[in-house]
């Protein structure tokens, strides 16, 4: 499955469960006082920063929604985000 015909809320999803992962490894290497395991955390981070980046998209229109999580419809075409096939 290619990221464009990943459904907008299962992409988010897995960009969220990204940004979780990284941050409770995070804690989980604080708690420990395990540098590399912090090191390690950021990975996660950043591949949801990608990938959210690449997904959060008006499958329409292509552009960027940014914080418009729970929109029905796009702010730039006006067309309904959540009946995409």
């Amino acid at each position: 499955m290619s990221i464009k015909k990943l459904l907008l809320k299962h992409a988010r999803a897995i960009g969220y469960l990204l940004y979780v992962l990284g941050i409770l490894l995070i804690l989980l290497g604080c708690w420990l006082s395990v540098f590399w395991l912090i090191v390690a955390a950021l990975f996660p981070l950043l591949a949801a920063i990608i990938f959210l980046a690449v997904s959060n998209r008006c499958p329409h229109c292509g552009r960027f929604l940014g914080h418009a999580g729970g929109a029905l419809y796009c702010p730039y075409c006006g067309r309904p985000l959540k009946g995409q096939p």
